[in-house]
């Protein structure tokens, strides 16, 4: 367990540097780079996205398994988790037409004892799971209420709770159900129900593993009812009020750690199986010498920023990015070091790293805030490891930047370093629950912002008919009287209102097509925040300051002309010849089709088995196809078969393409009718020279 927190938290320290060089590669400040090249850094930066979901829960599992689980004990409004959980999942629900629907029983307590945070986690991931599993036109409820009196458990910690107060959250669905023999291994880590290579669907199976153990830690457990073909039901019963001795109780392996309640405290330390080991021989804790009186700043002088960084490529990421930024950089790789300089040269701002050799970043934000000469200097803390924001903020610092870090966070983070000024003035904000709209206002009237309220969308609009002057509107998708969405459209069809910036403010995964609403508005975007209003007014602020960059950039003229892509030398066998690519992963696709489309290829696709036979049946004079095995709804086996069983398919080349290195997989594909057979990751060189044989 240790071994798998510290191999998460150094995995990090890689994809920091891929995600934020892709992303600047992707935004192409200086035009000189083409289309294709900008769909690559998009590739990688999704792919490297993909790997840090998988990595996050794989540290939530070690961490829960290692005893270094931090929670928050807290006053838990049902109300306000009730709107979190329908707000993320009512968009899901309406694009999958999903009935979908939220029960809380009469009986249940308006507040109970637990963690918010670690609860909201629990119940996604069961939702989350019934909505994938069930089809069109079903059903999704979540219902909560006590638990009934005659309830059985195996947890200790529900078993001895007699006469106390336990809630039930159960999510039932009307999806496949599992069969009883799977019901154990679907709570065990990358297991699924279905793991064959025609599972329909995705996921890695760490979701009900990650559930289960925060179940245990906070004192109840899950439960799972269900039969195939009808749907399933799984119960979180959990206790109205959380003891520290819950934490006692879990299922990890033997001779792990027990978890522990660790309330947020300025003063704890950072949990040590996250700290990378460091030489024996590294130096001792810097011990600061009394530091003279120094002369105040020059005033005009240059921005002066201290970067206390180990990781020698992203210090100077962060170099090369604050000289844009218009900073000058000093960079120190030590925390001894950078102790040192802050003291010496009174730097306008630090970025400081959490993690460093001869003294860790804690420490030396103590010894900055206890001097006066340097306890004025905003510091903006990093870090890979979790929980640093509250204890951040508690000790001083302007900011908590968790690695790998995103771009945008890192122009929050700079803009935070550069002013504090807030650059609104009027904001119109629609949002029908009163106690978020009274929370946002009062937020935006401490920086000296004019607010106006709406409650719904006819409010909306007669705020806008009869005042004008409003720098943004935050804007709500769920109104009572009109969607949101429909709100922006009927905005942004007035001609006095289409250049008032909009910010759709939800926390609910929006799909395709409400995303494509926002989007096709100029000076509109999606901010999905969950309960911070101080990070969504530095988001707000932040896209305000970029609505009027875009503006005056609009008007100046690229110094670069356009690229020309240059022409590759062809085979000419594979020249305006149709080729099929059916794979369910769109970065294989995107790669795949990147690589043939520059030997003039007519290049098709299909996400699965059912969808190429589809394909081919309206194409039938395609050259040939390239079939992935492991794919959703019909798999690349019997895909195959089904095209062979066509006499005008029974010399159309089709090459196999898998990852799963089984053996004899080449005599299974060439069996289900597969000319030849291509490994993933697949060689282009290697794949080019076959297509020309095939197609010859």
């Amino acid at each position: 367990s240790e071994f798998l927190a510290n191999m998460s938290h150094e995995l990090r320290t890689p994809l920091n540097s891929i995600l934020i060089l892709a992303r600047i590669l992707k935004e192409n400040k200086k035009n000189n780079l083409s289309d294709e090249q900008i769909k690559y850094a998009s590739v990688i930066q999704n792919a490297g996205s993909d790997l840090l979901t998988l990595i996050n829960d794989i540290l939530d599992l070690s961490k829960i398994e290692s005893g270094k689980i931090d929670l928050t004990i807290e006053d838990v409004e049902l109300d306000e988790v009730k709107r979190d959980i329908e707000m993320l999942f009512n968009e899901v629900a309406n694009n999958k037409k999903i009935n979908y629907d939220i029960k809380i029983g009469a009986a249940v307590p308006a507040k109970f004892v637990s963690d918010r945070m670690r609860l909201e986690q629990i119940i996604k991931n069961l939702l989350s799971n019934a909505f994938k599993f069930t089809p069109e036109k079903g059903s999704v409820t979540l219902g909560i209420d006590l638990a009934p009196a005659n309830a059985e458990y195996t947890s200790s910690n529900l078993a001895d709770s007699a006469g106390k107060a336990i809630l039930a959250f159960s999510v039932k669905d009307t999806g496949i159900g599992i069969p009883l023999d799977k019901q154990k291994a679907i709570f065990e880590a990358f297991q699924q129900a279905d793991g064959s290579t025609s599972r329909k669907y995705g996921g890695t199976g760490l979701g009900l593993s990650i559930s289960r153990e925060l179940s245990n830690i906070l004192g109840g457990e899950i439960q799972i009812t269900s039969e195939p073909n009808v749907g399933s039901t799984f119960t979180l019963f959990l206790p109205v009020a959380y003891h520290e001795e819950y934490g006692s109780e879990t299922d990890s392996s033997e001779g792990s750690a027990q978890p522990q309640f660790t309330p947020s405290s300025p003063s704890s330390a950072p949990p040590s199986s996250f700290a990378p080991s460091r030489p024996a021989s590294a130096p001792p804790a810097f011990k600061a010498a009394p530091v003279p009186a120094m002369a105040a700043p020059d005033q005009n002088r240059e921005h002066l920023m201290l970067i206390v960084e180990d990781d020698a490529n992203f210090a100077d990421i962060l170099k090369n990015y604050a000289i844009e930024r218009g900073f000058k950089p000093i960079l120190a790789n030590t925390g001894d070091k950078g102790l040192e300089m802050a003291f010496e040269h009174l730097p306008d701002s630090i970025v400081l790293d959490i993690m460093l050799p001869g003294m860790d970043g804690w420490a030396i934000l103590k010894k900055l805030k206890e001097n006066p000469k340097t306890k004025n200097i905003p510091v903006h803390m990093m870090s890979a490891g979790d929980g640093g924001l509250t204890k951040a903020k508690s000790e001083g610092a302007i900011g908590f930047l968790k690695k790998p870090v995103e771009k945008e966070k890192l122009d929050e983070a700079f803009d935070k370093l550069t002013s504090n000024q807030f650059s609104l003035t009027k904001v119109l904000i629609v949002e029908d629950h009163e106690i978020q709209s009274e929370n946002l206002r009062r937020q935006l009237s401490d920086h000296d912002v004019q607010v106006v309220q709406a409650f719904n969308g006819e409010e909306a609009i007669k705020a806008l008919t009869d005042q004008d002057g409003f720098d943004c509107i935050i804007l709500d998708v769920n109104l009572p009287d009109i969607s949101g969405l429909d709100l922006l459209d009927k905005i942004k069809a007035d001609s006095k209102w289409i250049e008032i910036p909009v910010i759709i403010n939800t926390a609910m995964e929006m799909g395709k097509e409400s995303m494509a609403r926002v989007l096709k508005h100029s000076h509109a975007m999606v901010l999905k925040s969950s309960r911070s209003n101080d990070r969504l007014l530095d988001e707000v602020n932040l896209f305000m300051n970029k609505v009027k960059n875009d503006d005056k950039e609009s008007f100046i003229q690229s110094p670069f002309p356009k690229k020309v892509k240059p022409i590759i030398t062809l085979e000419k066998a594979l020249v305006n010849k149709s080729v099929l690519i059916v794979d369910d992963d769109m970065r294989n696709i995107f790669a795949l089709s990147s690589a043939l489309q520059g030997f003039e290829m007519n290049i098709e696709i299909a996400i699965n088995g059912i969808d190429a036979l589809k394909k081919l049946n309206d194409k039938p004079s395609t050259d040939i196809v390239l079939m992935d095995i492991m794919m959703p709804e019909m798999d690349g086996y019997e895909a195959m078969r089904e095209i062979r069983k066509q006499e005008r398919f029974s010399k159309l080349p089709i090459l196999a393409l898998t990852a799963k290195a089984m053996k004899n997989d080449r005599e299974k594909c060439i069996e289900a009718g597969a000319n030849d057979y291509v490994s993933k990751p697949v060689d282009i060189d290697k794949l080019v020279s076959m297509m020309r044989v095939w197609l010859s």
